[in-house]
């Protein structure tokens, strides 16, 4: 079948998404399908060489970088110290008042650019884009929420044309975790554009569940799929001692995620650890915990690989679940499930990952933590089988799709 992908961001730039967004295109065109990409222009950002487009998918893209990300990028070019990947500001009275003045005129520069913020920049350079090809199937995924708008309007336009067409939302908008999205004038344009939509994925059971309440009148049309993993990993090797290394890899932002209670746990039980994310200044590091910044994939790799747990944390809140356990659940490591949010969807997320005898589950709390650590070192891992996964494979995760959109 031809299928049309359209993502308004550079796919190789090194976020979770994006591995995502790779991992679906790997997906189809594994599955036999001729595949489109409209995507976003890198120029301007740093690309990660890791991220590689397969030589059979189509490329169009659209440079639609705003003059305020110019300006943004070039001042953090400038105030970053080379060889430095950020820089920590001192938590001082004077700075903070400094920063809230910068933060209410980047607000207002941003509501400038409407509800879609910079990157209406792009979908008004790549409405341009015309295809005479009749696709099967339209996929716009979202982050960002643009993608949709995008091919709405060129198929308002008749610039391309699809016999269906799915909406991906690999986050919700009005109610993301991050808390940064929830205005009025965001409800009103998600809803327009679930609307607009003849399905509708979401990648959580409970994003699904919250999404349908939140927005009845779409309901019908919506469904939910796991995330696909985008490369498979072995086992770590054992420190001479014997002993294992455990990793957290991912961004821990507190109104998201709470990583204190395993920073403590660790701590308290003496395992050695690399956390590796932002905000990089959050926890000092100790001789055994150790702590890097978000890294390129081939920096962070071979840390992946000499880790033998891993370490992975719910959402605080919100019903999304972190793309970093579908990867996780295709190597043949040790998974440290810690979980969080509300009693009801720590039960939906025990149901759902509990069925596949995978992870070693405790709860968001230094106590419970290490006690699952306990037990871990201990090898008291009851029926937790550390084999891979092939429920997240790409070629399945976008067969299911593609059948749930028919």
């Amino acid at each position: 079948m031809k299928i049309l992908v359209v993502n308004g961001d550079c796919v190789q730039t090194n976020t979770s998404a994006n591995l995502c967004h790779s991992a679906y295109i790997r997906g189809l065109l594994y599955a036999g399908h001729e595949v489109t990409l409209l995507s976003a222009d890198g120029r301007d950002y740093v690309l990660d060489a890791s991220i590689k487009l397969p030589p059979q998918l189509k490329c169009y893209t659209y440079y639609g970088v705003s003059l305020y990300e110019k300006m943004s990028l070039h001042k953090r070019a400038k105030s970053i110290p080379k060889g430095k990947t950020s820089l920590i500001t001192p938590d001082t009275t004077a700075n903070r008042k400094s920063i809230s003045i910068v933060s209410k005129a980047k607000s207002f520069a941003l509501s400038l650019y409407g509800v879609h913020g910079i990157c209406s920049t792009f979908v008004r350079k790549a409405q341009k884009f015309r295809s005479d090809e009749e696709y099967d199937y339209i996929l716009s995924i979202s982050t960002p929420p643009a993608s949709h708008l995008l091919v709405h309007n060129l198929m308002k336009a008749q610039h391309i044309k699809g016999r269906r067409w799915i909406q991906i939302w690999e986050d919700p908008w009005y109610s993301d975790v991050y808390g940064f999205s929830g205005k009025d004038k965001v409800f009103r344009e998600e809803k327009r554009l679930l609307a607009l939509a003849e399905k509708v994925c979401y990648v959580s059971p409970l994003t699904l569940e919250n999404q349908k309440h939140l927005y009845p009148e779409s309901a019908h049309k919506m469904f939910w799929q796991p995330l696909p993993f985008y490369y498979q990993a072995k086992t770590g090797i054992k420190h001479p001692s014997g002993r294992n290394l455990y990793g957290y890899f991912g961004d821990y932002v507190p109104a998201a995620r709470d990583l204190q209670p395993f920073y403590k746990a660790a701590k308290e039980t003496g395992i050695e650890v690399n956390i590796c994310g932002n905000p990089c200044n959050l926890f000092s590091p100790t001789e055994q915990v150790h702590i890097h910044p978000r890294l390129p994939l081939n920096e962070l790799k071979p840390i992946e690989d000499s880790t033998n747990v891993l370490v992975f944390l719910c959402n605080r809140k919100g019903g999304q679940i972190p793309g970093k356990i579908y990867q996780y659940s295709a190597t043949d490591k040790t998974i440290l499930f810690i979980m969080d949010g509300t009693e009801e969807e720590q039960r939906v997320l025990r149901e759902y990952f509990g069925q596949f005898n995978r992870y070693v589950f405790c709860q968001n709390r230094v106590s419970d933590i290490a006690e699952a650590i306990r037990r871990i070192e201990s090898g008291e891992l009851g029926d937790v089988q550390n084999v891979p996964l092939d429920d997240f494979d790409p070629v399945r995760t976008v067969t299911n799709i593609l059948e749930a959109g028919r």
